[in-house]
């Protein structure tokens, strides 16, 4: 007999259940999968680029259904980001709004996307098909959302190693801050390798400082110069105590022997000329004018003893043998008179009154002093016998972009808990952080910390592949010897020149080719009594009180060594026919707009008058044909002249001297 198995009533009840419900949500699959965000959005393109483009236009543009994706295996990412910024490489649509608009400036034509992508530069979740899932705005658990525009340049970081990378000026500042304030020497950060940051040596600082002025200085130094590049330490009162005793008690080298030297006899009205004649403020600010090289000088009376500064004035580099500063050639009253005018004019009535040297007995104080020097890190950027290198005292900074910021402390600071605010914080307020912070307060404006943030930011802990990276090599130290090399070291002509690329960038003049740029005679006068080639821009060339002989040597040197053999074979032998020429091409191109020639003519420009006497012919007719090439920010325009106008210009030029611009033939 067979027997039949037949499912219970509520079995069938429970499968057409699930059929139907099945059923339903493959429908409604099927109708999200239909009406997603991606398909609306190009929807909406379809019937711009109608609007958009002419029918011609229309047949020739690609089909844009589907999805779209950009794979870069090296880079772990996948983008799809082209889904929906369909717009992104036509011109056409460059007017129109987000998403379709086309990418502003030219940085596809430099980072194509097929090799790129989107998401290394803009940050976010590639992989994502809609605007919130690709995190367009901040959301949780996502760590990289998109960077606003503001903070985008720390992605050029990434790539771009260079202390000043191309078209990210934000990226730019804040590495230069960074070696600005030499945060290097406390933390390991990647890219600045092989810089060093160095502060004045302390070795002698004994000899050098007022007691009081040291007191004041470590317990905050910019409550006596607003623009110290030295942090806020936060000392306790028995800290700077004890560290003053310590650093007073530094005497490695006594100043040279001014006993000799009657001060009574000081003119401080001719060390007010000679102050003017070094051209001290090139180097040094006072009252916040003037240079950065050098210290700023507006309260020195109240911080260095006088025979100290009249002996650092007559051998700098004796004490400090890496400073900047050069040695000139002075005589005894000369810095008398300099130094009794710097205390005169910067510093208050107690500066007057030479105060005794301290010295100090108490060998309890001066050993807690030198404990808190170690515990504090000053050897980082203070050099000082007996200390040996125990490397940086802050923490490594590499990979510090990619710190889970859900780990941060962002002590009672009311902000978004990102990665980059608390880079900002940091730096801005180490001591806000609700932690113990031993990290100075540097003082920073918010603008020059979110510089400085943003540079940190371009720091991830995974590096990319070599061909994505972009560097620039250090330019190789240039040390001339001989007596050439001694002049160099003595005036410290690579503190404003520069050699290959190597040197101080305060002079836009490098020494690369400067002996076919400029006629011995020339350097050889121009040294001995420095001035301004451009009458609207101030003198900034010290007078070193060289000796002929000295700028004889440097003359020779630059005019052997420092040519361009392409400009030494020029052919100067111009005729009559190419000057009356050259002075037409004068007048019609407008040179008299912003160059002086004889009395008449603007004031950006050089004055030409003496072009001949100053320069070669064959540096003429080079920086006339292509002025960008050696000088790319160069105000002077490409007028794109051909060698026989250039030659004529150069040709007219060449014989503007002083006789002959009197003589009528000025245009």
């Amino acid at each position: 007999m067979e027997v039949k198995n037949v499912a219970p009533p509520r079995l069938h009840v429970v499968f057409a259940c699930l059929g139907v419900a099945f059923l339903l949500i493959f429908s409604w699959v099927l109708l999200h999968e239909g009406t997603t965000e991606w398909r609306s959005t190009q929807a909406r393109f379809g019937r711009l680029q109608a609007s958009v483009k002419n029918p011609h236009q229309l047949a020739q543009a690609a089909s844009v259904g589907g999805l779209r994706q950009i794979w870069l295996p090296d880079l772990g990412r996948i983008d799809r980001c082209g889904t929906c910024h369909l717009g992104i490489d036509d011109p056409a649509f460059a007017a129109v709004p987000a998403p379709f608009a086309t990418h502003p400036g030219t940085w596809l034509s430099t980072h194509p996307a097929d090799r790129f992508g989107c998401t290394p530069c803009h940050d976010g979740q590639g992989g994502a098909t809609d605007y919130t899932n690709a995190a367009h705005q901040p959301q949780p658990f996502v760590s990289r959302p998109m960077r606003p525009l503001e903070t985008i340049e720390a992605n050029c970081g990434a790539c771009h190693r260079a202390l000043d990378p191309p078209d990210a000026p934000r990226l730019a500042q804040g590495r230069r801050l960074i070696v600005e304030f030499g945060c290097f020497s406390c933390h390991e950060i990647p890219g600045f390798e092989g810089l060093t940051f160095r502060g004045p040596s302390l070795a002698s600082i004994g000899y050098k400082v007022r007691s009081g002025w040291l007191a004041v200085w470590l317990h905050d130094p910019k409550a006596y110069l607003p623009q110290s590049k030295m942090g806020n330490f936060r000392l306790s009162t028995q800290e700077i105590t004890s560290l003053q005793a310590f650093l007073l008690s530094q005497r490695a080298q006594p100043p040279l022997d001014s006993t000799g030297i009657d001060w009574k006899r000081a003119d401080a009205a001719n060390g007010r000329a000679l102050f003017g004649e070094l051209r001290c403020v090139s180097c040094h600010a006072v009252n916040g004018r003037g240079g950065t090289m050098g210290p700023e000088l507006t309260k020195i009376g109240d911080k260095v003893q006088r025979d100290w500064l009249f002996s650092y004035l007559k051998d700098p580099h004796r004490v400090q043998p890496d400073t900047p500063m050069l040695q000139y050639r002075l005589t005894d009253e000369q810095l008398r008179d300099l130094t009794s005018f710097l205390f005169d004019e910067y510093g208050s009535a107690a500066a007057a009154t030479e105060p005794p040297p301290v010295t100090y007995q108490d060998a309890r104080l001066v050993a807690e002093g030198r404990a808190v020097f170690e515990r504090r890190g000053c050897t980082s950027c203070h050099r000082l016998p007996g200390f040996k290198d125990t490397g940086r005292i802050g923490p490594s900074l590499a990979g510090i972009a990619d710190r889970d910021p859900d780990e941060l402390p962002y002590g009672s600071n009311i902000v978004r808990h990102t990665t980059d605010n608390y880079i900002f914080l940091k730096v801005l307020l180490p001591d806000t952080l609700g932690q113990p912070s031993s990290m100075p307060t540097f003082g920073f404006s918010p603008a020059d910390a979110a510089q400085i943030a943003l540079a940190l930011a371009s720091i991830r802990k995974a590096d990319l592949p070599a061909s994505y990276v972009v560097r620039r090599p250090a330019p190789a130290p240039y040390r001339p010897g001989g007596a050439f090399g001694e002049l160099v070291d003595r005036y410290r002509c690579l503190s404003c020149h520069s050699v290959n690329g190597y040197g101080g960038d305060l002079s836009t003049v490098p020494f690369d080719r400067i002996g076919s740029q400029l006629r011995r005679d020339y350097v050889a006068k121009y040294l001995l009594n420095p001035g301004a080639v451009r009458v609207s821009v101030e003198a900034r060339m010290p007078v070193f009180h060289m000796v002929p002989d000295e700028a004889k040597t440097i003359a020779e040197y630059f005019a052997d060594v420092f040519v361009d053999d392409s400009l030494e074979r020029y052919d100067a032998r111009f005729t009559a026919v190419e000057v009356r020429r050259g002075q037409e091409l004068y007048r019609r191109l407008g040179c008299q707009a912003c160059h002086q020639l004889g009395t008449k003519g603007g004031y950006v420009g050089p004055e030409l008058s003496t072009t001949g006497a100053r320069l070669k012919p064959g540096w003429i007719a080079a920086w006339l044909s292509k002025p960008q090439t050696y000088r790319p920010d160069t105000l002077q325009p490409d007028y794109g002249l051909s060698p026989a106008d250039a030659r004529a210009l150069t040709a007219y030029l060449s014989g503007s001297g002083a006789d002959r611009t009197r003589g009528g033939n000025t245009p």
